[in-house]
This record gives structure tokens, C-alpha cells and sequence, in this order.
């Protein structure tokens, strides 16, 4: 009995069950994880792209380039890597092998998009008078919204109610600051005296006529 073809049926037959089981072998291994850097530039100039966002496309996480255009962020070998930023067309890249140090390094650049909108014309009215008219007659409802709208009020009246309200946060807040920084400007030495100051006089002067003194 010839028993070569046999053989030969064998020998093919294991060679196909090995290099199934190699190739199964190598699916299965894990996505090498890999140190992705680069810098996003515009595609006219080759500048930086600061704050530009950059994610992944599988699990729509990643990071945003700094000032200068640069980013950082680690990724699978095979990801794809979204580049997005406002007024610039998204670009995509596909994350390759990292070799031995398993770092990554590209540079993206981003062409501009554009946007094409209607015309608006804005026209001015001829004076400032005739757009008080044209307000005035305009007629707007108050609906509720402000009580002292609708009631007859006395300009001078307001004006004198504003003279008699108190300082207000930012006014008091400025102040306190002013004399922060001036007591810090005359640390570690003694403050001036301002009797013999002809400028502090005069306003001293000037807020005893103006009755500044007798309100407070």
C-alpha cells in the first residue's frame, strides 16, 4: 500500500490547522496602548490651533490642545482620532503602531471652513431726533414688567431721590481697594501728613461748600 499521498494529505492538512491557530493566536492579542502628541496646525499658515478639540471616536473622550497647538492623550493602536475645532473643517486620523516605546507623534492640520450668509443691510436713521420719534411712536406695552412706567413721575424728583441712595457695592468696593494699595505703597515707612497738603485742603474746601460734609 503506497502510503504517500497519505502523508502528503497530513502534512498539508496540519500546516492549514497551524497557521489557523497563528492567526487566531494574533487576533486575539490585545490593541497595543500607545502615547499619542502632536501638534494641530492651520492648514494656511501652519500655525498653532490652540483649544482645538481632540477625541476618540470609540469612546468620544480626549483632551484640547494647549495655547500653542500642542495635545497629548493615550489611545489603542487602530483608534481614529476626531480634530474639531469652531471655524475649521474636522479632520480624522487613524492611530498606528507605536513600536517599542509605544508613543505616537503627528501633526494635524486643519483647513478653514466657510460660511456663506445672506446679505444684511443696516440702515441708519437720518438723525437722532427723528429715531426718537420713531421710537416714542412705537408704542411698546409695559405688560407688568416695570411699575414706574406707567406712573407720572417728576424728573427732578428722581433726581433728587438718586442724590439721597447710598453708595452702591462697586463704588464702596473701589474705594476699599484705593486705600489697600495705598497703604500698601507706604509699608514699612510712615504715612505722609496731609495738614500742610495745599491739594487736600482745597478739597476739604471745596466738600464744605459743596455740603458733602453736613450729608454724611
Amino acid at each position: 500500500m503506497n502510503s504517500a499521498p497519505f502523508r502528503l494529505a497530513f502534512v498539508c492538512a496540519f500546516t492549514l490547522w497551524m497557521g489557523l491557530a497563528a492567526s487566531s493566536q494574533t487576533d486575539s492579542l490585545p490593541a497595543q496602548v500607545v502615547q499619542v502628541s502632536g501638534l494641530v496646525v492651520t492648514g494656511d499658515s501652519l500655525s498653532p490651533l490652540p483649544y482645538c478639540t481632540v477625541f476618540r471616536s470609540r469612546d468620544r473622550r480626549g483632551t484640547m490642545t494647549d495655547a500653542r497647538g500642542f495635545f497629548s492623550l493615550p489611545a489603542l493602536t487602530g483608534d481614529t482620532l476626531e480634530f474639531s475645532s469652531v471655524g475649521y473643517v474636522s479632520q480624522q486620523a487613524v492611530i498606528p503602531e507605536g513600536g517599542e516605546l509605544a508613543r505616537v507623534n503627528l501633526v494635524q492640520p486643519m483647513g478653514r471652513d466657510t460660511v456663506t450668509m445672506n446679505d444684511a443691510f443696516v440702515y441708519p436713521w437720518p438723525s437722532r431726533e427723528r429715531f426718537r420719534q420713531d421710537f416714542l411712536a412705537l408704542g411698546l406695552p409695559n405688560q407688568g414688567l416695570d411699575p414706574a412706567w406707567d406712573s407720572p413721575m417728576d424728573p427732578m424728583d428722581v433726581y433728587d431721590r438718586l442724590s439721597e441712595v447710598g453708595r452702591d457695592g462697586q463704588s464702596t468696593s473701589s474705594d476699599v481697594l484705593a486705600a489697600q494699595a495705598q497703604q500698601a505703597g507706604y509699608a514699612g515707612q510712615a504715612p505722609p501728613v496731609n495738614l500742610l497738603n495745599p491739594v487736600a485742603w482745597a478739597q476739604f474746601l471745596q466738600a464744605l461748600k459743596s455740603g458733602d460734609l453736613r450729608r454724611q
